[in-house]
This record gives structure tokens, C-alpha cells and sequence, in this order.
């Protein structure tokens, strides 16, 4: 069975984000592994496909089987560095567009191959789409909804033209596209065709100019009206609902939803609402306020919704109860929610976690990092930081205490024959995202979404004279109403401005050119020019009297396209607006490099390892990296570290890392280090046992990670061992004292300890010998007996070798170690009658070396042991 490309695809609307690099190393690394398994069918595996997910700082993708929850392949991203793309993928295909640069690739799976390339403009703004019946890129900022061939994205048939500012962009399970247009209020249906898409039916859904975001659902498709508060819903067999719903703040929706209600996050405070038809339900969530809250999806009757701030996916039923909390490591990043068939997948992009949720609402965890597969320990790279979100949302550190927003700023107009063009500056928002703004005048009353400052008013009088007012809401109310001066439409308007040019500057401001425009009788006093971004936010960006105009650095956000209208100023009248300029990119040198750490390399003298995290790029690709230690510099071109070398022992050094981009560098991030040094040890206590010394180590490594320590013992190296902080002494006698020294070595020298005395435990044992004590009879009787007699038993300097002496009974000695040699029993027959030299002794063949003599040992049948009988050695080691 197939599934459509609707089955698989990310669930939020920016698309999955994944490194650059990704398709030369696809073909290099994976095709003997892929092509002989066949990995990417699923025939075999009836809905539940693999799907590729995203680990930011390992820079890599990873293969997660729907039904099994493991992970089959890893693929390490070259030259990652958090330049995000966004893939899209099918049974037979892989489309990505790498976001910093624009390019989008093509893969075929069957092969994996790279089969085309396609060059769109860099930064947010432009999305793919691909289904088992078409492929689509999507220029959201110029309205430009192009079909390319999944296999070579050559273009089929002319592009459809929208108003600029387009919104969604996925399949539904028909294979036909759906892209919103918020400047018209409407959605679209597109078909893929063999000629070229065509447009297959037109739906209005809103008032020009509100917010919209259209998720495609299991059935048919939902648009939230953000402005209006209402939820439309449109099902394949043409059933249509508009539903009031309660929107207290922000939101997050899907792109695509597997189930057939609609599911809405509101982000503070933190809620869901669901819509099905002209059914809707409101309830509170157990998650806090936070960024990473976010988009929810019904899935089999339960509402999951992704939670990176507590790493949780927080489950649901329809009635608000909750059922479960999935936990998984998000790593204080984004939890990011996919569907494949009857399997969804949680994805925690910042960590190795990643959950697969089967339609019984069993979770299983799916590491990403299994390193018996394919691809390992790929370099880390950190995430792409997002952008500013914009005036709507306010300065956290300098956000005035909660409530309704200020007033706007600004409000004026400039008319044409009929119309007037209304503009303004963001109100405040005073703590409370904005919902709307509320225009009233000339007999009518429009809701705009937040994003909106500019509004064309049409079918006006000429020569008669309009007010106007705005008022900008948010969750706690509306704000103050301002009132515009009086405005009056004239057919008396210069002509339109041509040739209107942008240029992204590496200052991070954008030059807008246009020629000059035939004021058509009329005096021309300046031009008024008006910005478009992806996401369909209109502004006013300034005024100019000449023919140019500079926007100030930041006022765009780095890394978003931008296209440009010019309308030319004749007092208060206007032109109509100038044809779009083409996409630009704002673009500003990085930020510096983030969490710079510079260590004594722990494996080599004169060298400092230098780590550091992905910066923002701020619009443009971080090219490399310029890590400076001391007067020697080198170039980062690939990963997040570095090492320097060629000091000296213990030399402290300076360290700055900056990152590069097409702007520049970026302010450096500085942090000091020293090199590893010659090391030292001492010793400064012990444990005594009765074979073994334990010596504790006082010790300064000077840097190593695998510093060298030997154990000198009375002069004679014993053994060599990375350092540990108890070393252990082993096969030493007890009752002995030994002179002990450490060395201790590392690339950068060695040194050795000054000398320790310490002593095995004493072990005292006390001869037995029944001649001295009550034995008499003719053997005890014969003095200087062969074998002892009544001058006692004999000491011999090794066992069985000559005697050095006699010892007698209640003669005390310390006891070293014992060995083994000719076995004595003592007791036996004798002459006279049967004699027990040492009652309760066993016969052994143990000999004890003792303290009598340099080198002198005694049958341990003559000796016992202080505290272990009669017949045990106890703790005594062997010699």
C-alpha cells in the first residue's frame, strides 16, 4: 500500500529543519546499506513508514521505524552549523531547501541520488511541497505557488500568481494542495497537473487582511481566523462550519493534522481548543507559558500537545481530561510533533530523544543515537537561534505590567481616486501579544490581523473628506482609539513608480531603488515605500523624498524575505502601488560565538582544545570559524571546535573565536586557558593489610587526561598504571615495612614523590613443641637429637635446607608469609610408645618464614598462628 506524502509530514508550519550538506553525504554514506534492504518501502509495512528526524546538536538525521520505535540509520549532516532546511519526503522522494541559501535539492530514494536542483531566494519565505502526485515550491512572499518535477524541479507549466504573503502550503490526502491568502481572506485548492497546476476551487474564508493559518486535516481542511476568532472548516464531501471560538492569546496550529478536529494551542495562557464542524471545546492544560509550547494535533481521539519547555507531551481526551504525560528530553529545545500512517512521532530536535506513539496511544521510546547502526558520534553543532518575533510581541526584559495595549502611532493616509491607503505604527502591546486591530470610517468597520498596519479603503468620493480610527486589542482588551486627520480621495495621482530594486546590505539594512514616476500633472513630493514578508506582514517602512530609500538595521528581521511596493506622493495623494520588487534577504554579521570553553588538552603538551556553539547566523550561512590563541590563528570551516597548539608547558593563552559570514565577522567571544604542565603526586596516607599496602595519592595531573603513575617499592618499579587516587600495593609479606616513591608522567614531564614508609599488619605467631611442655620419653630425653629433642625444633634457612637454630615453646615471632615444603605430623609411634607432640595440630606441609633469623622458616606444625587456632594461617600471604 502507498501512503501519500499527507501521511508524512511534519505537523508545524515551518517544515523540519535539518542541516545543510545533507544530499552529497546521502549518496556517499547510505546507498550500500539502503539499497540492499530495501529500507524505504513500505509494502511490507502497511502505514507505518520510517520517517527521518532532526538532532540539532549532533548535527545528523536519524531513520525511526513507525512500528518498531528503533532507529536503523544515522547520517552525520557535513558542515551542519545550524542552517536549517526544510525536507519533505514521500515513499520515493526527498525534497529539502536549505534556508540560509535557498537552494532545494532532490533525492530519489530508489537510488539515492541528487537528480535536480532548484534555486529559490535565501531565507523564510518560500516552502516545498510534495505528495505521490506532484511537488510544489511555493514563493509565500511574491504569491508564486510554482509545480516542479519531484524529480529534477524543472518547472512544469507557468506559476500561479496570488496576492504577496501566502500561508500553509501542504497535501491533502487527494493530492491536491492547499495554500492560504490572507490578503484576500481566502483559501485555494490546487491540482497538480501534467501541464502545469491549475487552480481547482477558490474559497472565502475571512475578511481581506486577516491572520490566517490553514492546517490540512484527515478530512478536508480548517482555518483559523486568529482576528475574528472563528474556526472554518471545509470537508472533502463539501460540508462547511464557522465556529466562534475563544482565543485568550497566542497561538500555534499544524500544518497538517492526521485526525478530523482541529486542534489549537494557545500559548498564554496555556490552552487548547478543538473544533469539529460547529462543535468547539475549550480547556486549560497542565503546561506553563512558554515559546516552546507548541502545535497540538488530534490523533485517534487524544490531543497531544508538545511541550520542549517540562519535556513532555501532554495527552488528552476530547473532553479536556488528562490521560498521560509522555516524557521525553527535549534539552530545552522544541518538541516537534509528525505523523506516518497510524503512527505519530514526538521529536526532541536538541537531544537523542524521540517518542513513537502508536493508535492505541502506546508510547515507546525511539533513541535517536543507537550506535550498532550505520553513522555515530557526528559532531555537534547547535540550532539556528529564531529570529525577533516582531513589535507584536514586545521587549520581555522591559514589558510593562500586563494589560490593554497603548495606542498606535502615526495613523495618516495617502489617497488615490477612490481609495485610501490608511497606515500606522504597532500600538504596545503592554505585556499581552496583540490579537487585532479595529478600523472604523467612511460607514464600515474592518478587523485586520496584527501583522497588518496598512489597509486600502476603496469606493470612496472623490473630494470628500474621510476620518478614521484604530484600535488595537490584545487578550486584555482594547487599547485607546486614535483617530486619523481628515483624508480626501482625489483622481488628481501621479503615476506609479518602475524599476523597483532591493538590495540586502551587509550592515543589516536594505537598500530600496526605484525610478523616478510621472507625477501626471501633479507635483510629486516624495515616495512612500511598503515592505511584504513571507508571512504576509505588510508595513510601512519609511518615506523618502529622492528615488531611494535605507531602512534602518534591524527594523527587518535577518534571515526573512522581504519583496517591496513603491507609491508615489503627490501631498496626500498616492499612486497605486509599483509592482513587487524582487526577494530580498536581510543579512548582518553573526552573533558572537556562544558558550566558548577553552581546556588544557589532556592529551598533548603545549595544546588547548577550544569548543564553542552556533551563533545566529542573522540572515546569512556562517561560512567559518576564526579561533585565535595567542599570536596563532586558525579557520573553522566545518564543526564547533578546534585545537591549538605549540605553547609552552603551563602557559596561560588567550583565546577569541568570531564567526564569518557574508557580512563579516561577528563581536568575538573571548575566554582564557592553560596549557597542561609537568605533573606532581605525594603520598599522604595509607591502609595497611596483611599483603597489600593501599597508599593514597595526593595528585596534580597538570592537565592529562591519562597521567602515568609507578609505584617504586624499596627502590624497584613494580608496576605503571594510568593514576588512580588509592593505589594498591599488592604481594607484599606482612609484619614488613617498605619504603614506597610514586612517579607520576605526562606529555609534559614527570616528577617523583618523596619516600613513604608504611608496614603490612603484624602477624605474631607462638611456637608449640611437646618436648618443652609435657612429653617425656626417650626422643625427648636424647639431647641434640637430629630432630630437635630437648633443645627444641630446629629453624631452617629455607624448608628443608640447613638449620640456622632452635626455638622453643612460648618463643613469640612475627610471622612474613608461608610456603610449602616437606609435610611434618606431629605426633606418632615411637620406641617407647606413641608420643603427640603438638596436640590438636593437623600434619602440614606449611612452613612459615619468621622474623629469627635474615632468612628463616619453621614448620608450621611447631607454630601457631595469634587468633586462628591451631591449624589456620589466617591472613598470613603466601610467600
Amino acid at each position: 500500500m502507498t501512503t501519500r506524502n499527507v501521511d508524512a509530514r511534519r505537523l508545524n508550519v515551518k517544515g523540519l529543519l535539518i542541516a545543510v550538506g545533507l544530499p552529497v553525504v546521502l549518496v556517499g554514506a547510505l546507498v550500500a546499506t539502503l539499497l540492499g534492504t530495501g529500507a524505504f518501502s513500505r509494502e511490507n509495512e502497511g502505514e507505518d513508514a520510517s520517517l527521518w528526524l532532526w538532532t540539532t546538536p549532533l548535527g545528523e538525521i536519524a531513520r525511526v521505524n513507525g512500528l518498531t520505535a528503533a532507529t536503523d540509520v544515522r547520517l552525520d549532516i557535513t558542515d551542519a552549523a545550524g542552517n536549517a532546511v526544510q525536507i519533505e519526503q514521500t515513499d520515493s522522494h526527498l525534497l529539502l531547501r536549505e534556508i540560509a541559501t535557498g537552494k532545494v535539492s532532490a533525492i530519489d530514494l530508489s537510488t539515492l541520488e541528487v537528480t535536480g536542483n532548484a534555486e529559490t531566494a535565501p531565507g523564510e519565505g518560500v516552502r516545498v511541497a510534495l505528495s505521490d502526485d506532484g511537488a510544489f515550491i511555493i514563493d509565500q512572499t511574491q504569491g508564486l505557488v510554482n509545480q516542479v518535477d519531484p524529480q529534477t524541479l524543472s518547472a512544469i507549466g507557468d506559476p500561479l500568481q496570488f496576492p504577496a504573503g501566502l500561508t500553509g502550503g501542504a497535501f491533502d490526502g487527494d493530492g491536491m494542495l492547499w495554500v492560504g491568502v490572507p490578503r484576500e481572506g481566502t483559501i485555494v485548492q490546487i491540482e497538480p497537473q501534467d501541464s502545469g497546476a491549475k487552480t481547482a476551487s477558490t474559497e472565502v474564508v475571512a475578511q481581506p487582511r486577516q491572520e490566517l493559518a490553514l492546517t490540512v486535516l484527515g478530512d478536508g481542511v480548517a482555518v483559523l481566523n486568529s482576528t475574528a476568532k472563528e474556526m472554518t472548516t471545509i470537508r472533502t464531501d463539501g460540508r462547511r462550519a464557522v465556529t466562534p471560538i475563544e482565543l485568550a492569546g497566542p497561538t500555534e496550529t499544524a500544518v497538517t493534522s492526521p485526525g478530523t478536529i482541529a486542534s489549537v494551542t494557545v500559548t498564554d495562557p496555556p490552552s487548547i481548543v478543538t473544533v469539529d464542524d460547529d462543535q468547539t471545546r475549550s480547556f486549560a492544560i497542565g503546561a506553563g507559558s512558554s515559546e516552546l509550547l507548541g502545535a497540538s494535533v488530534e490523533f485517534h481521539e487524544r490531543i497531544y500537545v508538545p511541550d520542549g519547555t517540562s519535556g513532555l507531551v501532554w495527552v488528552y481526551d476530547l473532553d479536556g481530561n488528562e490521560l498521560q504525560r509522555i516524557e521525553i528530553d527535549s534539552g530545552g529545545g522544541p518538541v516537534e510533533l509528525y505523523h506516518t500512517g497510524d503512527t505519530l512521532f514526538a521529536n526532541a530536535v536538541n537531544t537523542n530523544a524521540a517518542v513513537v506513539v502508536s493508535a492505541d496511544g502506546v508510547a515507546a521510546l525511539a533513541p535517536k543515537n543507537r550506535d550498532d547502526i550505520l553513522g555515530g558520534d557526528a559532531p555537534p553543532t547547535e540550532e539556528d537561534d529564531g529570529g525577533d518575533e516582531g513589535d507584536e510581541n514586545g521587549d520581555e526584559e522591559s514589558a510593562p505590567e500586563i494589560g490593554p495595549p497603548g495606542a498606535v502611532t502615526n495613523l495618516d493616509g495617502t489617497v488615490g481616486d477612490g481609495t485610501i491607503n490608511l497606515s500606522w505604527d504597532a500600538a504596545p502591546n503592554n505585556g499581552s501579544a496583540l490579537t487585532k486591530y479595529v478600523v472604523e470610517g467612511a460607514g464600515q468597520s474592518w478587523e485586520i490581523a496584527p501583522s497588518q498596519r496598512v489597509l486600502e479603503i476603496g469606493d470612496l468620493d472623490n473630494g470628500q473628506g474621510y476620518t478614521f480610527t484604530v484600535t488595537a486589542h490584545n487578550a486584555e482588551g482594547a487599547g485607546d482609539t486614535v483617530t486619523s486627520p481628515t483624508i480626501t480621495p482625489s483622481a488628481e495621482v501621479p503615476g506609479a513608480p518602475s524599476g523597483v530594486q532591493a538590495t540586502a546590505n551587509p550592515d543589516g539594512t536594505v537598500t530600496v531603488k526605484w525610478d523616478e514616476a510621472d507625477g501626471q500633472g501633479n507635483d510629486i513630493s516624495g515616495y512612500q515605500v511598503e515592505s511584504v514578508s513571507g508571512t504576509g506582514e505588510r508595513t510601512v517602512v519609511g518615506q523618502a523624498n529622492g528615488t531611494e530609500l535605507k531602512t534602518a538595521a534591524g527594523s527587518l528581521d535577518y534571515g526573512t524575505q522581504y519583496a517591496f511596493q513603491v507609491t508615489t506622493l503627490s501631498g496626500s495623494a498616492a499612486s497605486a502601488p509599483s509592482e513587487l520588487s524582487a526577494t530580498v534577504t536581510p543579512f548582518n554579521v553573526p552573533d558572537a560565538p556562544g558558550d566558548l570553553l577553552a581546556q588544557t588538552s589532556g592529551s598533548a603538551a603545549g595544546t588547548i582544545d577550544v569548543s564553542w556553539s552556533q551563533p545566529s547566523h542573522n540572515g546569512s550561512v556562517i561560512e567559518k570559524y576564526i579561533v585565535t590563541a595567542g599570536t596563532q590563528t586558525k579557520e573553522v570551516t566545518s564543526g564547533t571546535t578546534a585545537s591549538m597548539s605549540g605553547f609552552g608547558n603551563n602557559e596561560q593563552v588567550s583565546v577569541s573565536v568570531v564567526a564569518v559570514n557574508a557580512a563579516g565577522q561577528s563581536e568575538p567571544a573571548n575566554t582564557t586557558s592553560n596549557t597542561m604542565k609537568a605533573p606532581s603526586v605525594q603520598i599522604s596516607s595509607h591502609e595497611s593489610l596483611a599483603n597489600q599496602i593501599n597508599l593514597t595519592l595526593a595528585i596534580d595531573d597538570g592537565g592529562s587526561s591519562d597521567a602515568q603513575c609507578s609505584v617504586i617499592s624499596d627502590g624497584v618499579t613494580k608496576s605503571t598504571a594510568s593514576c588512580p587516587d588509592v593505589y594498591a600495593v599488592t604481594k607484599l609479606h606482612a609484619s614488613t615495612s617498605y619504603n614506597f616513591q610514586i612517579e607520576i608522567s605526562n606529555p609534559a614531564g614527570s616528577m617523583t614523590s618523596s619516600t613513604y614508609n608504611a608496614s603490612t599488619t603484624t602477624i605474631n605467631g607462638q611456637i608449640y613443641f611437646g618436648c618443652d611442655e609435657d612429653v617425656d620419653n626417650n626422643y625427648c630425653n636424647t639431647p641434640n637429637s637430629q630432630d630437635g629433642g630437648q633443645d627444641g625444633v630446629s629453624v631452617y634457612s629455607s624448608p628443608g635446607g640447613s638449620s640456622v637454630g632452635y626455638t622453643h615453646s612460648r618463643d613469640r615471632y612475627k610471622a612474613y608469609c608461608w610456603t610449602t615444603g616437606a609435610t611434618i605430623t606431629p605426633r606418632g609411634q615411637e620406641s617407647d610408645g606413641y608420643a603427640d607432640y603438638h596436640p590438636g595440630k593437623d600434619g602440614t606441609d606449611k612452613w612459615i618464614k619468621i622474623d629469627y633469623a635474615s632468612n628463616a622458616y619453621v614448620p608450621f606444625a611447631w607454630l601457631n598462628i595469634d587468633g586462628q587456632g591451631k591449624n589456620s594461617v589466617g591472613d598470613l600471604p603466601a610467600c
